[in-house]
């Protein structure tokens, strides 16, 4: 286990570098003054918010992809992420962040410093280009890149808690059919069904966790005790009268992408 958690967190790490989150609350002491682009005054204020990675230099981000990031009023924020340094699927959910607006450069600096250029920012988009990353060892990293978030409004981290059923599915996806239950508990945790006969009967499946950050479902699981985690991410695109609807945005090993869509209903236990 002691194995396990060690390379969790090593990946987490590496994660938090990549993607431009961090776990360390610290404050920023350099970052680069340019004012011509966007006033310093304008970012603080539209900045503040939930923001979720939609476009990567000019295309879609896939669903287990994407990045999560919150800022809150005062320069202290959360970031959810799926990636790692080394494209390893990772469990980043949360991720308490510190942040500094400087002209239009916003600085992060935890384990590392990390600079990047705020382009424009509205009340709904906020695109951002050309990252500086300082590793804590003092290696400097360049990443030209541009980056489009879409501001999430919705927050269904307590909405989704409860027993669903799956009643429709489109696309190509692991399930292979909709004849399936998932209970959300309270505290993190969730246990999956299948159908056996007339009966539900609970995976056999063990370490089930997920997490909501705004719309964005995070799901982790074992098969057996002790074995590597399986992932998987979705978009909820809506939680109404009893309704639950996902959509994911996925890609084949030959790049192939296509869309995959999974609606439920909830079932009161009596």
């Amino acid at each position: 286990m002691k194995k396990i958690m060690d390379k969790t967190l090593k990946l987490a790490f590496w994660s938090i570098v990549e993607i431009v989150v961090l776990s360390v609350a610290l404050t920023c002491t350099s970052c680069s003054k340019d004012e011509d682009v966007l006033s310093q005054e304008e970012i603080e204020t539209k900045i503040i918010g939930k923001w979720k990675q939609t476009i990567k230099d000019g295309d879609g981000v896939l669903t287990n992809d994407r990045l999560i990031k919150t800022f809150f009023t005062n320069h202290e924020g959360t970031s959810s992420s799926s990636r790692s340094f080394f494209g390893e699927y990772v469990w980043c959910n949360k991720i308490p962040i510190k942040y500094e607006i400087k002209g239009n450069d916003l600085c992060e600096k935890g384990v590392a410093q990390i600079f990047a250029k705020v382009l424009s920012i509205d009340e709904s988009r906020l695109y951002e280009n050309d990252y500086k990353i300082i590793t804590h060892e003092g290696e400097e990293i360049s990443v030209n890149t541009n980056l489009t978030y879409e501001k999430v409004t919705t927050d269904y981290s307590q909405d989704i808690i409860g027993l669903w059923e799956g009643v429709e599915m489109t696309g190509d996806e692991t399930y292979g059919d909709a004849n399936h239950r998932i209970k959300y508990n309270a505290d993190g945790t969730y246990v999956y069904y299948d159908k056996d006969g007339d009966n539900w009967k609970p995976s056999e499946n063990v370490d089930n966790e997920y997490n909501v950050d705004g719309d964005w479902l995070a799901t982790r699981w074992r098969t057996v005790a002790g074995a590597d985690y399986e992932y998987e991410w979705w978009d909820i695109d809506e939680i109404k009268n009893g309704t639950m609807k996902w959509s994911a945005l996925r890609e084949k090993g030959d790049k192939t992408r296509y869309t995959t869509t999974f609606t439920w209903k909830k079932i009161q236990l009596q």
